[in-house]
C-alpha cells in the first residue's frame, strides 16, 4: 500500500471522518514530488486570510497553510516556498469549483 504523507488508507479515512473533506496537493520541486494533505478552508480561515492579505499577502498564505494543513511530507513542512505553492494549489482548487443555480 502506498503511503501518502506517511499515512495509510485507514489513517486517511479516519482523518476524513474527523476533519471532513480533504484535499491532496502535489508539489514538484527539483524533480521530486512532495505531498500535503489539507482540509478544505472554512469561512473563518478564508475571512482571516482575506483580512490579513490586505497588509501582508505572504502572512495570508501562511494563515491558510496553518489553518488547513492536516499532514505534509517533511520537505513541504520544512520549506516555506513549497508551503506557498501548496496553498496556491489549494486555493486554485477552491476557485475551480463550479456551481450553478436553477429555478425550481
Amino acid at each position: 500500500e502506498e503511503l501518502i504523507c506517511g499515512l495509510d488508507t485507514a489513517q486517511i479515512e479516519e482523518l476524513k471522518a474527523e476533519k471532513g473533506a480533504l484535499v491532496l496537493v502535489e508539489i514538484t520541486a527539483e524533480g521530486k514530488v512532495c505531498k500535503a494533505i489539507f482540509k478544505e478552508p472554512t469561512f473563518d480561515a478564508l475571512r482571516a486570510s482575506n483580512k490579513i492579505s490586505k497588509a501582508d499577502e505572504m502572512k495570508a498564505l501562511e494563515t491558510i497553510y496553518n489553518n488547513c494543513i492536516v499532514k505534509a511530507d517533511e520537505e513541504v513542512a520544512n520549506r516555506d516556498v513549497l508551503k506557498i505553492k501548496a496553498v496556491e494549489a489549494l486555493m486554485a482548487r477552491v476557485n475551480k469549483t463550479t456551481a450553478e443555480a436553477k429555478n425550481l
